[in-house]
Protein backbone atom coordinates (compact mmCIF):
# COMPACT_ATOMS: atom_id res chain seq x y z
CA UNK A 1 0.00 0.00 0.00
CA UNK A 2 1.40 3.41 -0.99
CA UNK A 3 2.36 5.93 1.67
CA UNK A 4 -0.16 8.72 2.21
CA UNK A 5 1.29 12.04 3.31
CA UNK A 6 -0.70 13.92 5.96
CA UNK A 7 -1.70 17.30 4.58
CA UNK A 8 -0.88 20.40 6.59
CA UNK A 9 -2.82 23.42 5.39
CA UNK A 10 -1.42 26.85 6.20
CA UNK A 11 -2.70 30.41 6.30
CA UNK A 12 -1.66 32.52 3.31
CA UNK A 13 1.00 35.16 3.97
CA UNK A 14 2.31 37.75 1.54
CA UNK A 15 5.74 36.06 1.76
CA UNK A 16 4.20 33.02 0.02
CA UNK A 17 3.87 34.91 -3.28
CA UNK A 18 6.97 33.44 -5.01
CA UNK A 19 5.72 29.89 -4.36
CA UNK A 20 2.29 30.60 -5.85
CA UNK A 21 3.79 32.50 -8.78
CA UNK A 22 5.97 29.50 -9.66
CA UNK A 23 2.95 27.22 -9.84
CA UNK A 24 0.72 29.65 -11.70
CA UNK A 25 3.41 30.38 -14.30
CA UNK A 26 3.54 26.72 -15.40
CA UNK A 27 0.45 27.25 -17.60
CA UNK A 28 -1.33 30.32 -18.97
CA UNK A 29 -4.72 29.72 -17.38
CA UNK A 30 -6.34 33.12 -18.23
CA UNK A 31 -8.28 32.48 -15.00
CA UNK A 32 -8.98 34.73 -12.03
CA UNK A 33 -7.97 32.11 -9.45
CA UNK A 34 -4.41 31.97 -10.82
CA UNK A 35 -3.28 35.27 -9.31
CA UNK A 36 -1.64 35.40 -5.92
CA UNK A 37 -2.87 38.95 -5.31
CA UNK A 38 -6.49 37.91 -5.73
CA UNK A 39 -6.11 34.93 -3.39
CA UNK A 40 -4.30 37.09 -0.84
CA UNK A 41 -6.72 40.02 -0.68
CA UNK A 42 -9.79 37.76 -0.46
CA UNK A 43 -8.22 35.21 1.92
CA UNK A 44 -10.16 36.53 4.91
CA UNK A 45 -13.51 36.46 3.10
CA UNK A 46 -13.01 32.93 1.83
CA UNK A 47 -10.99 31.45 4.71
CA UNK A 48 -8.31 30.29 2.24
CA UNK A 49 -5.56 27.82 3.18
CA UNK A 50 -2.84 26.18 1.10
CA UNK A 51 -0.66 23.07 1.12
CA UNK A 52 1.76 21.20 -1.12
CA UNK A 53 1.13 17.52 -1.88
CA UNK A 54 3.28 15.41 -4.21
CA UNK A 55 4.49 18.52 -5.99
CA UNK A 56 0.99 20.02 -6.43
CA UNK A 57 -0.28 23.28 -4.95
CA UNK A 58 -3.59 22.78 -3.15
CA UNK A 59 -6.04 25.52 -2.13
CA UNK A 60 -8.84 24.99 0.39
CA UNK A 61 -11.62 27.59 0.33
CA UNK A 62 -14.83 28.20 2.30
CA UNK A 63 -17.73 30.12 0.74
CA UNK A 64 -21.00 30.61 2.63
CA UNK A 65 -20.04 27.84 5.06
CA UNK A 66 -19.23 25.34 2.28
CA UNK A 67 -15.59 24.17 2.31
CA UNK A 68 -14.17 22.83 -0.93
CA UNK A 69 -10.93 22.37 -2.87
CA UNK A 70 -9.73 24.06 -6.01
CA UNK A 71 -8.10 21.64 -8.47
CA UNK A 72 -4.39 20.89 -7.92
CA UNK A 73 -1.99 23.27 -9.66
CA UNK A 74 1.26 22.07 -11.19
CA UNK A 75 2.91 18.78 -10.36
CA UNK A 76 3.15 15.66 -12.49
CA UNK A 77 -0.14 14.26 -13.80
CA UNK A 78 0.89 10.71 -12.89
CA UNK A 79 0.95 11.79 -9.20
CA UNK A 80 -2.66 12.98 -9.16
CA UNK A 81 -3.96 9.68 -7.67
CA UNK A 82 -1.59 10.17 -4.71
CA UNK A 83 -2.83 13.75 -4.28
CA UNK A 84 -6.44 12.57 -4.32
CA UNK A 85 -5.63 9.89 -1.72
CA UNK A 86 -4.06 12.53 0.52
CA UNK A 87 -7.18 14.70 0.22
CA UNK A 88 -9.46 11.75 1.01
CA UNK A 89 -7.36 11.04 4.09
CA UNK A 90 -7.54 14.69 5.12
CA UNK A 91 -11.32 15.10 4.75
CA UNK A 92 -12.20 11.61 5.98
CA UNK A 93 -15.36 11.66 3.88
CA UNK A 94 -16.93 13.20 0.78
CA UNK A 95 -15.65 16.60 -0.36
CA UNK A 96 -16.09 18.87 -3.35
CA UNK A 97 -13.70 20.20 -5.98
CA UNK A 98 -14.72 23.51 -7.61
CA UNK A 99 -13.16 25.67 -10.31
CA UNK A 100 -12.13 22.81 -12.59
CA UNK A 101 -11.09 24.29 -15.95
CA UNK A 102 -11.76 22.50 -19.23
CA UNK A 103 -8.12 21.46 -19.72
CA UNK A 104 -7.98 20.33 -16.07
CA UNK A 105 -11.12 18.30 -16.71
CA UNK A 106 -9.28 16.47 -19.51
CA UNK A 107 -6.35 15.88 -17.16
CA UNK A 108 -8.68 14.43 -14.52
CA UNK A 109 -10.48 12.19 -17.01
CA UNK A 110 -7.17 10.68 -18.06
CA UNK A 111 -5.44 10.31 -14.69
CA UNK A 112 -8.39 10.28 -12.24
CA UNK A 113 -11.11 8.38 -14.12
CA UNK A 114 -12.91 7.67 -10.83
CA UNK A 115 -13.93 11.35 -10.71
CA UNK A 116 -17.25 11.73 -12.52
CA UNK A 117 -20.39 13.82 -12.29
CA UNK A 118 -18.80 17.13 -13.25
CA UNK A 119 -21.37 19.93 -13.49
CA UNK A 120 -21.07 23.39 -15.01
CA UNK A 121 -20.53 26.14 -12.44
CA UNK A 122 -21.85 28.96 -14.63
CA UNK A 123 -21.97 31.53 -11.82
CA UNK A 124 -18.18 31.35 -11.55
CA UNK A 125 -17.19 31.44 -15.22
CA UNK A 126 -14.73 34.26 -15.94
CA UNK A 127 -15.45 36.88 -18.60
CA UNK A 128 -12.41 37.50 -20.82
CA UNK A 129 -12.19 40.40 -23.29
CA UNK A 130 -9.65 41.71 -25.79
CA UNK A 131 -7.67 44.58 -24.25
CA UNK A 132 -7.76 46.56 -27.48
CA UNK A 133 -11.55 46.48 -27.65
CA UNK A 134 -12.06 47.63 -24.05
CA UNK A 135 -9.43 50.35 -24.45
CA UNK A 136 -10.93 51.82 -27.63
CA UNK A 137 -14.63 50.82 -27.47
CA UNK A 138 -14.46 50.70 -31.25
CA UNK A 139 -16.80 48.72 -33.45
CA UNK A 140 -20.54 48.21 -33.73
CA UNK A 141 -20.74 45.97 -30.65
CA UNK A 142 -19.45 48.79 -28.47
CA UNK A 143 -21.54 51.58 -29.98
CA UNK A 144 -23.72 51.97 -26.87
CA UNK A 145 -20.68 51.89 -24.54
CA UNK A 146 -18.96 54.53 -26.66
CA UNK A 147 -22.06 56.71 -26.38
CA UNK A 148 -22.00 56.39 -22.57
CA UNK A 149 -18.31 57.27 -22.52
CA UNK A 150 -18.75 60.25 -24.85
CA UNK A 151 -21.66 61.52 -22.75
CA UNK A 152 -19.47 61.33 -19.66
CA UNK A 153 -16.61 63.22 -21.32
CA UNK A 154 -19.00 65.87 -22.66
CA UNK A 155 -20.59 66.40 -19.25
CA UNK A 156 -17.28 66.28 -17.36
CA UNK A 157 -14.61 67.66 -19.72
CA UNK A 158 -12.30 68.43 -16.80
CA UNK A 159 -12.22 64.88 -15.41
CA UNK A 160 -8.78 63.65 -14.41
CA UNK A 161 -7.41 60.12 -14.73
CA UNK A 162 -4.51 59.13 -12.42
CA UNK A 163 -2.51 55.97 -11.84
CA UNK A 164 -2.99 54.83 -8.24
CA UNK A 165 0.16 55.41 -6.18
CA UNK A 166 1.18 55.69 -2.54
CA UNK A 167 0.17 59.35 -2.74
CA UNK A 168 -3.49 58.78 -3.67
CA UNK A 169 -4.31 55.21 -2.59
CA UNK A 170 -5.81 56.28 0.75
CA UNK A 171 -8.43 58.34 -1.09
CA UNK A 172 -9.41 55.21 -3.02
CA UNK A 173 -9.59 53.17 0.17
CA UNK A 174 -11.88 55.80 1.74
CA UNK A 175 -14.09 55.91 -1.37
CA UNK A 176 -14.22 52.09 -1.43
CA UNK A 177 -15.23 51.91 2.24
CA UNK A 178 -18.04 54.41 1.71
CA UNK A 179 -19.19 52.62 -1.46
CA UNK A 180 -19.31 49.25 0.32
CA UNK A 181 -20.96 50.63 3.48
CA UNK A 182 -23.83 52.08 1.45
CA UNK A 183 -24.50 48.81 -0.38
CA UNK A 184 -24.02 46.43 2.56
CA UNK A 185 -27.46 47.48 3.75
CA UNK A 186 -29.11 45.60 0.87
CA UNK A 187 -26.35 43.11 -0.05
CA UNK A 188 -24.51 41.61 2.97
CA UNK A 189 -22.10 39.78 0.64
CA UNK A 190 -20.39 43.12 -0.06
CA UNK A 191 -19.23 43.37 3.58
CA UNK A 192 -15.78 41.86 2.99
CA UNK A 193 -15.03 43.86 -0.17
CA UNK A 194 -13.88 46.85 1.86
CA UNK A 195 -11.21 44.73 3.56
CA UNK A 196 -10.07 43.28 0.21
CA UNK A 197 -9.75 46.79 -1.26
CA UNK A 198 -7.63 47.90 1.69
CA UNK A 199 -5.41 44.81 1.49
CA UNK A 200 -4.89 45.28 -2.24
CA UNK A 201 -4.12 49.00 -2.21
CA UNK A 202 -1.91 48.85 0.89
CA UNK A 203 0.21 46.12 -0.72
CA UNK A 204 0.26 47.25 -4.35
CA UNK A 205 4.01 47.06 -4.82
CA UNK A 206 4.49 43.68 -3.14
CA UNK A 207 1.52 42.18 -5.02
CA UNK A 208 2.41 43.79 -8.38
CA UNK A 209 -1.03 45.40 -8.49
CA UNK A 210 -1.81 48.22 -10.92
CA UNK A 211 -4.61 50.70 -10.33
CA UNK A 212 -6.25 53.77 -11.78
CA UNK A 213 -8.74 56.39 -10.59
CA UNK A 214 -10.93 59.18 -11.96
CA UNK A 215 -11.39 62.51 -10.20
CA UNK A 216 -14.23 64.97 -10.65
CA UNK A 217 -13.75 68.40 -9.08
CA UNK A 218 -10.73 67.03 -7.23
CA UNK A 219 -12.63 64.15 -5.60
CA UNK A 220 -12.10 60.43 -6.32
CA UNK A 221 -15.32 59.21 -7.92
CA UNK A 222 -14.12 55.91 -9.42
CA UNK A 223 -11.18 53.52 -9.20
CA UNK A 224 -10.12 50.08 -10.35
CA UNK A 225 -7.20 47.74 -9.76
CA UNK A 226 -5.90 44.36 -10.86
CA UNK A 227 -2.81 42.33 -11.62
CA UNK A 228 -1.21 40.34 -14.39
CA UNK A 229 -2.29 36.71 -14.52
CA UNK A 230 -0.06 34.71 -16.85
CA UNK A 231 1.86 36.14 -19.78
CA UNK A 232 -0.89 37.92 -21.71
CA UNK A 233 -3.81 38.47 -19.33
CA UNK A 234 -4.73 41.14 -16.78
CA UNK A 235 -7.24 40.18 -14.09
CA UNK A 236 -9.37 43.06 -12.78
CA UNK A 237 -10.13 42.48 -9.09
CA UNK A 238 -12.02 45.62 -8.13
CA UNK A 239 -13.93 48.35 -9.94
CA UNK A 240 -15.93 50.96 -8.01
CA UNK A 241 -17.66 54.11 -9.26
CA UNK A 242 -20.39 56.55 -8.32
CA UNK A 243 -23.40 54.95 -10.00
CA UNK A 244 -25.24 58.28 -10.11
CA UNK A 245 -22.77 59.68 -12.65
CA UNK A 246 -23.73 58.59 -16.16
CA UNK A 247 -20.97 56.81 -18.04
CA UNK A 248 -18.52 56.76 -15.13
CA UNK A 249 -18.31 52.96 -14.90
CA UNK A 250 -17.66 52.84 -18.64
CA UNK A 251 -15.05 55.58 -18.31
CA UNK A 252 -13.02 53.97 -15.51
CA UNK A 253 -13.13 50.62 -17.31
CA UNK A 254 -11.88 52.16 -20.57
CA UNK A 255 -9.30 54.53 -19.07
CA UNK A 256 -7.82 51.94 -16.71
CA UNK A 257 -7.41 49.33 -19.43
CA UNK A 258 -6.05 51.89 -21.88
CA UNK A 259 -3.51 53.47 -19.51
CA UNK A 260 -2.31 50.53 -17.42
CA UNK A 261 -2.66 47.38 -19.54
CA UNK A 262 -1.12 48.02 -22.94
CA UNK A 263 1.23 45.05 -22.38
CA UNK A 264 -1.49 42.35 -22.35
CA UNK A 265 -3.82 40.84 -24.95
CA UNK A 266 -6.70 39.84 -22.68
CA UNK A 267 -8.61 41.40 -19.79
CA UNK A 268 -10.29 39.01 -17.35
CA UNK A 269 -13.10 40.79 -15.48
CA UNK A 270 -13.80 37.75 -13.27
CA UNK A 271 -17.15 36.08 -12.62
CA UNK A 272 -20.67 37.39 -12.01
CA UNK A 273 -21.35 35.14 -8.96
CA UNK A 274 -24.86 34.55 -10.27
CA UNK A 275 -25.88 38.18 -9.62
CA UNK A 276 -28.26 39.27 -12.36
CA UNK A 277 -27.02 42.86 -12.49
CA UNK A 278 -23.38 41.82 -12.72
CA UNK A 279 -24.13 39.23 -15.38
CA UNK A 280 -25.98 41.76 -17.49
CA UNK A 281 -23.15 44.29 -17.14
CA UNK A 282 -20.39 41.82 -17.98
CA UNK A 283 -22.27 40.32 -20.92
CA UNK A 284 -22.85 43.82 -22.28
CA UNK A 285 -19.11 44.20 -22.91
CA UNK A 286 -19.24 41.20 -25.27
CA UNK A 287 -16.59 38.79 -23.91
CA UNK A 288 -14.16 37.25 -26.37
CA UNK A 289 -14.47 33.97 -24.47
CA UNK A 290 -15.40 32.57 -21.07
CA UNK A 291 -13.14 30.60 -18.76
CA UNK A 292 -15.54 27.75 -18.07
CA UNK A 293 -15.41 25.99 -14.71
CA UNK A 294 -16.90 22.77 -13.39
CA UNK A 295 -17.36 21.17 -9.99
CA UNK A 296 -17.72 17.63 -8.68
CA UNK A 297 -18.11 15.72 -5.43
CA UNK A 298 -15.46 13.16 -4.41
CA UNK A 299 -17.02 10.24 -2.55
Amino acid sequence: MGEISILEFKHINIEDKPIFDDYFSEEDYHASECCFGSIFIWRGCYDTYWAISHGCLLLKVTVNGNTFMLPPFGGVSEDLPKVLDALKEYFGGPFEIHGVYEHTLERFQKYLPELTGFVEDRDNWDYVYLQEKLATLSGRKYHQKKNHYNAFVKEHPDYVYETITEANKDECIAFGKAWCAEREKTDPSIACESCAIEEGLNNMERLNIRGGLIRLDGQVKAFSFGEKGGQDTAVIHVEKADADIRGLFTAINKEFVDHEWKDVTYINREEDMGKEGLRKAKESYKPEFMVKKYSTKVL
